[in-house]
């Protein structure tokens, strides 16, 4: 019975005043953010906070919430809390990576931050998005939104805890997206502020950069077992993280291959680590905590000892 680390996707929008209150109180955190502006050229106080160029916005947002995750678990780890099993949705893969020992921190600062100047669309003319989108209760991605071109199902992020619905990913042409959407209540369609149409086939470019950025990278073997949110199973070996890095480009992500996986291997507590998950919005087969701000970290350290869950040594 164990803890599990779970880190989510990019977030554009995100609350930043708890990371803000993490990066003023705690040293561990502010000592990520001022590697990972060593690393990555950009000034710390660009990462804590959103900043408002456009251009800027999604490089600093990913290397910004990256060290968020990776300081938390530090300061966690002051206080004796190491995860068990770790795992990742997107963004979070990546640094989950990092979480488990299979690949340098500084080397995924390094890529986060190189891969922005080719993250555009696949084609300038045709601008691209992705929304999160309900699906009811009882019906498929196949029998209610049907196949449409310009349309792909990038994600699954689980039943709703009200049991309603679930919360899927659709990318593609933001004119296709627009097209489907008109059909359905304005509530079943929440877009993102995402330019480019993610984890869909038409990110084959990136993919290709994050490949050979990857292939220079030093993996190796997970020091903590890693969960992957591309299929139900355990990155056991270099080579698996080092794919996932690339596959996790193009590929849907499905939050049940990352919980259900960890509650295979007896997950007792999830924390989810900064805001890059929707709190309490989603069921996970196992209590989970969410950590985003300073006072959160209390709530770890009794939710361990409600839920009688075991530490890593």
């Amino acid at each position: 019975m164990s803890v599990a680390f779970i880190l989510g996707q990019k977030n554009l929008n995100y609350e930043p005043a708890g990371l803000i209150a993490l990066y003023e109180q705690c040293t561990a955190v502010r000592d990520m953010y001022t590697k990972a502006a060593e690393w990555t050229g950009f000034e710390a106080r660009l990462l804590v906070r959103l900043v408002e160029d456009e251009s800027l916005r999604a490089r600093t947002t990913s290397i910004g919430l990256a060290a968020a995750m990776l300081g938390i678990a530090d300061v966690l780890g002051e206080r004796g809390v190491r995860p068990a099993i770790v795992g990742g949705i997107s963004l979070g893969a990546m640094v989950a990576a990092a979480l488990a020992g299979a690949v340098p921190r500084r080397q995924v600062m390094e890529l986060l931050a190189h891969t922005g100047p080719d993250d555009g669309p696949e084609r300038p003319d045709r601008p691209e998005g992705c929304a999160a989108v309900v699906l009811p209760l009882g019906q498929t991605y196949e029998d209610f939104y049907g196949t449409r071109p310009g349309v792909w199902f990038s994600g699954d992020f689980g039943m709703h805890t009200s049991g309603a619905f679930r919360m899927l990913l659709l990318s593609g042409y933001r004119d296709a997206l627009d097209d489907l959407a008109a059909g359905y209540p304005a509530e079943y369609f929440v877009f993102s502020e995402e330019e480019v149409a993610v984890h869909s086939p038409l990110r084959h470019r990136a993919r290709d950069v994050v490949a050979r950025l990857a292939a220079t990278m030093d993996f190796t073997d997970p020091r903590v077992p890693m969960c992957s949110s591309l299929e139900p199973r355990v990155l056991h070996s270099a080579a698996l993280v080092r794919g996932e890095f690339s596959r996790n480009v193009v590929e849907p992500v499905r939050t049940d291959h990352l919980s259900g996986q960890m509650r295979r291997m007896g997950t007792r507590l999830g924390v989810v680590l900064g805001p890059t998950l929707p709190r309490d919005g989603f069921e996970f087969p196992f209590p989970v905590v969410y950590v985003d701000a300073p006072e959160h970290l209390d709530h770890v350290v009794a939710a361990i000892h409600e839920h009688d869950a075991l530490l890593a040594s």
